[in-house]
C-alpha cells in the first residue's frame, strides 16, 4: 500500500535524507511527491516470495541477480526513484546516493497488484519504467486471482500478453527461463482445487 507523505513538492535532497534515515521503511519519489510503501496482504507477499525463489533458482550461475522490494531503482523519466516488488538485473550497475546503492539497469521488473496500487502500477509507473533502456520485461501479477499480464519489449514496442491458467508458463526469453503460474501462486489459495 502506498501512502503519500504530503501534498507539496519534496526536493530530491530531502527525499534522499528521508530514504536513508528511515530504516525499515521504503519511500518512493515521484516528480516531487513522496510515497511510503508499506503493508501488503498475505497473497501479495506469497506471490512475491514465490517469484523471487523461481527467479533465483532459474538464474543461478547466469550472472543475473534477483532483488526483493527493498532494492531502489532509478527511472529516467521525471527522475523518480522506485521500489518494485521484484527486480532482475544482469551484470548489475548502481549509483550510490547517500550511501544507498540504487540499481540502474534492470531487465525485468515485477509489480504485484493490490487494490490500492493496481492503477498506478498499470499506468504511471509502467510509463516511467519504460524509460529504463535495459528493461525488456514487465510483469503485473494480480494478487486476488490467477492472472499475470506480461509486457515484452520488442524493438521500441511493448507487447502485452495475459496469462490466466494455472497451467500457463511465462517465457522470459531474454533470461532463458520460464515462470509457471502454478509456482507464482503456490500456497496463495488462489489456484483451482
Amino acid at each position: 500500500m502506498a501512502t503519500v507523505l504530503n501534498a507539496h513538492f519534496v526536493p530530491l535532497d530531502d527525499y534522499f535524507a528521508l530514504d536513508s534515515e528511515t530504516a525499515g521503511e521504503r519511500w518512493e519519489w515521484r516528480n516531487g511527491d513522496v510515497y511510503c510503501m508499506t503493508g501488503a496482504q498475505p497473497e501479495h507477499n506469497l506471490c512475491c516470495a514465490n517469484l523471487i525463489g523461481e527467479l533465483r533458482a532459474g538464474l543461478r550461475g547466469s550472472g543475473c541477480r534477483t532483488f526483493p522490494s527493498d532494492q531502489r531503482v532509478k527511472v529516467q523519466a521525471g527522475s523518480p526513484y522506485l521500489y518494485p516488488d521484484v527486480t532482475v538485473a544482469c551484470d548489475p550497475r548502481y549509483t550510490t546516493i547517500n550511501g544507498l546503492r540504487t540499481l540502474l539497469n534492470p531487465v525485468l521488473i515485477v509489480e504485484i497488484l493490490s487494490p490500492s496500487t493496481a492503477q498506478d502500477d498499470k499506468g504511471t509507473k509502467f510509463m516511467q519504467y519504460q524509460t529504463i533502456e535495459s528493461l525488456t520485461d514487465y510483469l503485473l501479477v494480480d494478487s486476488s486471482e490467477v492472472a499475470v499480464l506480461h509486457y515484452r519489449k520488442q524493438g521500441e514496442v511493448w507487447t502485452p500478453r495475459l496469462f490466466e491458467q494455472a497451467s500457463d508458463s511465462i517465457e522470459l526469453s531474454g533470461l532463458g527461463i520460464a515462470l509457471p503460474l502454478a509456482e507464482i501462486y503456490l500456497d496463495t489459495g488462489l489456484l483451482p482445487g
